[in-house]
């Protein structure tokens, strides 16, 4: 027996009998006492009950363990052989099924027939299932906005301006038209005076130049509102999400107003620098003009484009509505000019600042409800173009 396999180095374990930690000692110290590590417990170290199996040392004349070797070792060598040669017979096993791998997989690319359509026919062919059905019109979920002057319709017209949302870009868009119309009509006040002097200039500039500024921030959100209130009317939409866009998205909105207003004025302009009361019953060629040149624009998608067969045609094709909403409009122009006119001739010029703000509603309000109106007769023009290419497909069908 070697210096290590003397009983002075011999462990074993022994149990805490209050906390039940096991712990190792030495098997010279049964009959003394110990602690506990984890209770501090002391108690009498007894016989061992649970054997711990530290293996020998090997020491370094016998540097492989060839000398003392048990029998459970080479259990386990011969254990480890049988796995390696049944590894191998499966193995080998394997590579002799790969032999037929060719068998299977033979003519798999050559040339095959064509599938025959007589065969195919004779097969049960389940038909496909349509996504929509067929009398499906995506119309009928929204809004119907004809153009009649009906107490229903003028009811409707009512709540739509009631809209919280659109009465409230009314009362900012009105302050802002009313403080342009302010600056504008002092400046041609004080640009007309018999006797101008320097002051008169001044303030005829800074109130051109005010007006300007005002006017234009006034104009592109109107312009971007008129805009939204058009394409909600004649898509049909029933509730109104009014967008919150950028000041160069309203600019390209607003361009649409902008061009289709002047290019409407362009014969009335022309006329202006050669007879001012000429040109006075040009101003009709604007009241007709200006609504095709708008829809047609948005019709194509561009301002670049103010002409539109479907707009135009409508003309032809829906004379009575167009007619009507050529009429409302000159009753429209008429009542605000009447009673801005009736306003200002009460008021007179020295109560600007008071008429201004009447003048301004005025102005923003009609401005409005042409936009309702003309949307109006957008969706109407909308449903004369479905129906149409109805028509056209249940004639090629």
């Amino acid at each position: 027996m070697t210096e290590h396999s003397s009983p002075q180095f011999k462990t074993h374990v022994v149990k805490c009998p209050l906390c039940s930690t096991r712990m190792s000692v030495r098997t010279m110290d049964v009959g003394r006492k110990t602690e506990c590590p984890d209770c501090h417990h002391r108690f009498t170290i007894e016989k061992a009950e649970i054997k711990l199996d530290v293996p020998d040392p090997i020491v370094p004349e016998d540097e492989y363990g060839l000398k003392e070797v048990a029998h459970d070792h080479d259990d386990a060598r011969r254990k480890l052989g049988q796995e390696i040669m049944s590894q191998a017979e499966r193995e080998i096993k394997e590579q002799a099924e790969r032999k037929d791998l060719n068998k299977r997989t033979q003519g798999a690319f050559e040339e095959r027939k064509p599938r025959s359509y007589q065969d195919s026919d004779e097969e049960e062919k389940k038909p496909r299932e349509q996504l929509t059905p067929i009398d499906y019109d995506p119309r009928r979920e929204l809004v119907e906005y004809p153009l009649t002057f009906s107490p229903k319709e003028i009811q409707r017209d009512v709540l739509l301006l009631s809209d919280v949302g659109l009465l409230m870009r009314w009362v900012f868009l009105s302050l802002f038209a009313s403080v342009t119309v302010y600056f504008a009509a002092n400046a041609i006040y004080y640009g007309m005076q018999p006797t101008p002097t320097f002051m008169t200039y001044m303030y005829s500039f800074a109130g051109t130049a005010l007006s300007v500024v005002i006017g234009a921030g006034t104009l592109i959100f109107l312009g971007s509102h008129f805009l939204f209130l058009v394409m909600s009317i004649s898509s049909g939409q029933d509730e109104w999400d009014w967008p919150e866009l950028g000041i160069f998205d309203r600019m390209m909105e607003a361009l649409f107003l902008v061009v289709a207003a002047a290019l409407s004025l362009v014969p009335f302009g022309i006329m202006m620098t050669i007879d001012q009361w000429t040109a006075i019953p040009l101003l009709a060629i604007t009241f007709f003009a200006f609504p095709v040149i708008y829809l047609s624009m948005l019709d194509q998608g561009s301002i670049v484009t103010p002409w539109s067969s479907v707009i135009v045609s409508s003309l032809f094709k829906l004379p009575g509505k167009w007619m009507l909403f050529y009429l409302a409009t000159f009753v429209l122009v008429s009542a605000t000019l009447a009673t801005g006119g009736a306003i200002f001739f009460f008021a007179g010029i020295d109560r600007l600042a008071y008429i201004a703000l009447p003048g301004g509603v005025l102005l923003v309000g009609g401005t409005l409800i042409y936009a309702l109106w003309l949307g109006r007769i957008s969706w109407e023009i909308g449903v004369l173009h479905v129906d149409e290419n109805d028509e056209e497909e249940a004639g090629n069908d």
